[in-house]
């Protein structure tokens, strides 16, 4: 946490998969106010194959925890493959919403966890490659939100010098960036 203030770092991802809420809820309030001390807020991330699914399983865990100042991190091939709406994020108090991960994918499920797993670890898509609503995800979030992309690049692209990978995927989210205000 050092680091991440040393950094300039505010938001941190959180990965929880304990199917027990309480201690969910205690672990995810003590990581929050330790991170309090270092200026980071927590943003707990739902991914489809675990125990916290959903952007309601999320949500349960934070309201459990008695915490204000933690979010969810909305992760746009997890929020597709989870099965959620955009009427559901649309709904969802802003205060929640501090950062999100923008990549593609394609539109078509993976047969099985397993390929669901791989897909979501190692074989995204650039933005604008796939087949995600990545415009009714970005128009459903807050404009002030903090958005990376988690696009791992292999093979030719893999091969990029590290700037010309990062222009690369700029240029490719820049059509999906809200403007800011």
């Amino acid at each position: 946490m050092q680091t991440a203030e040393r950094l300039g770092a505010k938001q941190v991802l959180v990965a929880g998969n304990d199917s027990h809420l309480n201690r969910s809820a205690e672990s995810l309030a003590a990581l929050a106010q330790a991170g309090k001390e270092y200026g980071l807020t927590m943003n707990l991330e739902p991914m489809p194959w675990t125990c916290l699914r959903t952007i309601a399983d999320a949500r349960s865990v934070i309201d459990a925890s008695g915490r204000s100042d933690v979010g969810i991190l909305i992760d746009a091939i997890h929020f597709w493959r989870a099965g959620e709406s955009l009427e559901t994020l649309s709904s969802l108090p802003h205060h929640y919403l501090n950062y999100m991960q923008l990549c593609d994918a394609p539109a078509a499920l993976p047969n099985n966890e397993q390929e669901l797993i791989h897909q979501a670890r190692a074989a995204r898509n650039v933005p604008g490659e796939g087949g995600l609503d990545l415009s009714g995800l970005m128009a459903a979030l807050p404009a002030t939100l903090a958005v990376s992309l988690e696009v791992p690049l292999s093979g030719e692209r893999g091969a990029l010098p590290a700037l010309e990978r990062a222009q690369l995927l700029f240029n490719a989210a820049q059509s999906y960036l809200q403007p800011s205000v």
